[in-house]
């Protein structure tokens, strides 16, 4: 039987992987040192470092794309 073809079961094959990964996830986290996990902490902020300017969304620019793409 293929687990992924019964709804039902394809969620509890998902959610014991998911488990499984939440785990290993868990004790990577453990096993860190402050150093990694300040270096970890750090490059989620590095989103940051691209703008040119602080003023700026994109979302002009997003709108107009979108714009031109939904013309026929």
């Amino acid at each position: 039987m293929n687990p992924l073809a019964d709804k039902t079961a394809w969620r509890q094959w998902y959610k014991a992987r998911n488990e499984a990964l939440e785990r290993v996830r868990a004790r990577q986290l453990a096993a860190m040192t402050d150093q990694e996990a300040l270096k970890v902490s750090l490059s989620l902020c590095a989103i940051r470092t691209w703008r040119q300017r602080s003023d700026w969304s994109g979302l002009i620019e997003q709108q107009a794309y979108f714009h031109r793409r939904n013309r026929p």
